[in-house]
């Protein structure tokens, strides 16, 4: 499923996605995927922002804003902001991204077998990019602890140690 399309790249790992009016909207934390010719950049949805452009309004007569200013009648934009974490190539998973994607790409659900590609190196069960992106948000962080969570039940004793990892380093 389609969650939106890349209006901005900021940098490697920063990308402003418009989230599509008939998507579901998803939660903070998700993690999501850009298909790529050859890979798929891994990500996760760091925050969500909603916009109204009314700055113009004052400034354009009346008569003509639904010529110069159409989104005052469809006012509402809606933004996921995507942290990428690493990409999948080939069946090999790297926590670090080397090209980032491109505008107009899109933005769909990573799917519970490409999480576990992802979250699996040499046959077992790795979350080593968490070390790395320690400075994402809480909410983000724990967004993505239950989500892998779920996947590996058997790790729990792993995750109710990140988890107070988490809690203590965000006081």
């Amino acid at each position: 499923m389609v969650l939106g399309d890349i209006i901005r790249v900021e940098d490697a790992n920063t990308y402003i996605v418009k989230i599509s009016p008939d998507a579901r909207k998803e939660r903070i934390g998700r993690f999501v995927k850009i298909k790529k010719d050859d890979r798929i950049i891994v990500g996760v949805i760091r925050n969500i922002m909603h916009s109204i452009r009314e700055d113009l309004i004052p400034y354009i007569e009346p008569a003509l804003q639904p010529k110069y200013a159409p989104f005052n009648e469809d006012f509402r934009n809606s933004y996921y902001l995507i942290f990428g974490l690493g990409q999948i190539q080939d069946g090999i998973v790297r926590y670090d991204i080397d090209s980032p994607p491109d505008v107009r790409d899109n933005i769909e659900i990573l799917s519970t077998d490409e999480l576990k590609e992802f979250h699996t190196i040499n046959g077992k069960p790795s979350i080593a990019y968490f070390n790395f992106n320690r400075e994402l948000p809480k909410n983000v962080l724990l967004g993505m602890a239950d989500q892998i969570e779920a996947q590996y039940p058997d790790c729990g004793a792993m995750f109710k140690l990140i988890r107070k990892y988490i809690e203590r380093s965000s006081e």
